[in-house]
């Protein structure tokens, strides 16, 4: 989908689901912007998603339905918008 449709078409709900820091299942996700090992960078329906961690890897990854599942040693997610200063889960529920 070209980046313009995207920004255009209402966002999917989100939801993130965090097991042990070790399985992170996530929906809502409209496109991966980077990854590796350490870190992952992805458009969610929540804004930006950055998950950075050690031995990461993508274990499923179905664009068409905005899922997205991620295993290894999860040290951190935090979420930033436009506009917004980034914030960790803690600044989002605090």
């Amino acid at each position: 989908m070209p980046k313009s449709a995207q920004m255009d078409a209402p966002a999917r709900p989100h939801t993130l689901s965090l097991n042990d820091r070790k399985t992170l299942t996530l929906t809502g996700v409209s496109e991966v912007t980077s990854f590796d090992e350490k870190q992952l960078v992805l458009h969610t329906g929540a804004g930006l998603l950055t998950v950075t961690g050690e031995g990461l890897h993508v274990s499923a990854l179905l664009l068409e339905e905005g899922k997205l599942s991620v295993e290894g040693q999860i040290d951190a997610v935090a979420y930033s918008r436009k506009g917004f200063s980034r914030k960790g889960l803690r600044g989002l529920l605090s």
